[in-house]
Order: C-alpha cells, then structure tokens, then sequence
C-alpha cells in the first residue's frame, strides 16, 4: 500500500476517533461550565444582597450590623486614610462616627464589580454615594470606592481587608496633556 494512503487513513481514523470522544464529552464538559457559571451567580447575588444589608444597617447608623460580616481580625482603612484593626475596633470607631459627624449621613452602595481569585476568594468594588434621608443622590458628591478582600468560609461571605477612598477630581497635570507640576 502506498505511504501517502496509509498516512491518509491514519489522520482520518484518528479525527474520526476524536470526533466521537470529544462529541461524548461535549455535554459533560458544556454542564460543568454552565453548572460553574451558575454557581458564580449565585455566589454574586448573595454578596450583592450583603452590600444591600450593609447600605441599610448605614442609613439607620447600626454599627454593628453594618460591621457583622468583617472577620474578627480584619484590618480596614477609611477615607481618612486611619488603618483599623478587628472588628471590635472597627464597629467602636464607626459607633462613635454615628453618633458624632455622620449622625446624618445616609448612603447608597452599588457593587461595581466582583471578581472571583478563587471560588472562595472575591475581591468586590464598592461604590459609595451620599443620598440625603429619602435616598436622593446629593448632587456634587463624587462618592467613595471601597475594594474589600472577601473569602466564604462555613458557607458565609466574609471581609478580610478592605480600603475606602474618597473619588476626587483628576488634577490637571494628571490629565493627558495637562501641565506638569512645578518643581
């Protein structure tokens, strides 16, 4: 037989041969995707519900509530740039912030993005805007950024770390083409 049939035949019993296995695994592989997928979302949806729980414990100044889902040692900086460390520390500092400064502060937190390093591990981007009593958006208010460090552990969502900045506008010599600083 001829060199060039017998190659011939070769390739075309081995795509036949993974036509047929790729074509078995074809389901399994399109359900564990979409099984993962699914999976993700629900994994979404419940830590949107926990920012929704957290804008609520917020605009009634329950601090610990807004605080209950930070680990006991988490370690958090705010947009005064203080680093706070555990939880008991976190919930007296955002107490006494209630009841002093932001007696009237109402807020409105959106989850920009949620990005899984791991099944267990989400980092999520936290928008956070001033709303007045009724939950209109103050006008002006460029609102915050928060970026938590999330991990599940015995089937809750928890804050390891996180760090809160205040949005400001972009300085000129930031911009492209904007003046360079002054030495």
């Amino acid at each position: 037989m001829n060199k060039k049939i017998v190659s011939t035949l070769v390739v075309f019993a081995a795509a036949c041969i993974a036509i047929a296995t790729y074509s078995n695994m074809l389901p399994k592989i399109a359900f564990a995707k979409s099984a993962q997928a699914q999976e993700q979302a629900n994994e979404e949806r419940v830590i949107r519900e926990q920012n929704a729980a957290v804008e609520a414990a917020w605009n009634k100044h329950d601090a610990a509530t807004l605080d209950q889902s930070f680990v006991e040692d988490c370690d958090f900086v705010n947009v005064f740039g203080e680093w706070i460390s555990g939880r008991e520390k976190l919930v007296k500092t955002h107490a006494a912030l209630f009841a002093g400064p932001f007696r009237e502060s109402y807020k409105h937190f959106t989850v920009e993005k949620i990005r899984f390093v791991r099944p267990d591990v989400a980092i999520v981007h936290v928008r956070g805007r001033d709303t007045d009593h009724d939950g209109k958006l103050l006008e002006g208010d460029l609102g915050t950024i928060a970026v938590l460090v999330m991990v599940k552990d015995r089937g809750k969502w928890w804050i390891v770390t996180g760090q809160n900045t205040r949005v400001r506008p972009l300085p000129e010599s930031f911009k492209p083409g904007g003046k360079p600083l002054a030495p």
